[in-house]
């Protein structure tokens, strides 16, 4: 396979590819195969796109859907249907207008999902907005700014704390469901948070706490 190179302001047919290279703009067409993709600057896809690796410094947007290996987002990212990886690192914004799935996720920024999203590791340092289930081994939330949403979250581990920036309050979090073996929350108002072990820290307003074995309120940090 071929690479392909575009740099200034481009487009290219879809196809298999070994490695793309976007310098500048660069519009792909549809059905996209590589092994690896790299933007410096801004990218369009036109429909699916299947890549091993998937590099953005700057902007991307995919009409249709993803899926990658890994991902590494310094930038943002917009994905018109589903997002599938087995690893992403992003620091900015990213937005899937489909469900989102893979092993590990780790954002530093903004990440938006309207259907669910299910990851072994969900790590997140800043806000977030999933319209499903939000499911994972391990998820570790720190709401450092604005408004977050879930419909539901899912998990062995769930840790939701504050974590402001500087000079801000840091965020807080909206969601019907929490329910996981071991929970901690701060700054999150639930309707139902249920589980094992849970302990629920400051700024939180729960509707109805179940749990198994222990359960603590603590207003201090």
């Amino acid at each position: 396979m071929e690479n392909l190179k575009l740099n200034g302001s481009g487009s290219a047919a879809g196809g298999a590819y070994h490695k793309v290279t976007i310098r500048g703009e660069g519009i792909i067409g549809e059905g996209l195969v590589s092994n690896g993709c790299r933007i410096f600057g801004t990218g369009r896809f036109l429909g699916d796109a299947e890549v091993s690796k998937f590099t953005v410094f700057g902007e991307s947007k995919v009409d249709g859907s993803l899926t990658a290996q890994h991902i590494g987002i310094f930038g943002t990212m917009k994905v018109g249907d589903d997002l599938h990886f087995e690893e992403m690192k992003m620091k900015g914004t990213a937005d899937a207008a489909g469900s989102a799935g893979g092993h590990s996720c780790d954002v530093k920024g903004t990440l938006r999902v309207k259907g669910d999203c299910e990851t072994e590791i969900f790590r997140l340092s800043g806000s977030l907005e999933v319209g499903g289930l939000l499911n994972a081994g391990e998820v570790a939330i720190g709401l450092r700014f604005g408004r977050s949403s879930v419909k539901e979250i899912g998990g062995t581990s769930i840790m939701i704390k504050n974590n402001p920036g500087f000079f801000k309050r840091g965020g807080t979090l909206t969601t019907d469901l929490i329910e996981g073996d071991t929970i901690y929350i701060e700054n999150t108002q639930a309707a139902v948070v249920r589980g094992k072990h849970i302990k629920i820290g400051p700024g939180c307003k729960i509707g109805k706490l179940e749990y198994l074995k222990s359960g603590k309120f603590n207003e201090e940090k």
